[in-house]
């Protein structure tokens, strides 16, 4: 195993369910951006989704 790869198996981090891929947490936020902004169809619809829900849902009142 490299050592870069060994080191970051040292920090804290997430681990994909079926892929086993590895984020340590000091890459977690640019991976998963990346992933939201140039995944899947999928992936950018449900990010769109929830960002939109979670940014409204303070200060905001929705109007039809």
């Amino acid at each position: 195993m490299p050592d870069e790869i060994k080191e970051k198996l040292k920090e804290p981090g997430y681990s994909e369910l079926g892929t086993h891929t590895f984020v340590p947490d000091s890459e977690a936020y640019a991976y998963a951006l990346e992933r939201c902004l140039n995944g899947s169809e999928e992936d950018q619809k449900e990010f769109r989704e929830m960002l939109v829900e979670w940014f409204y849902s303070g200060n905001w009142i929705r109007s039809d």
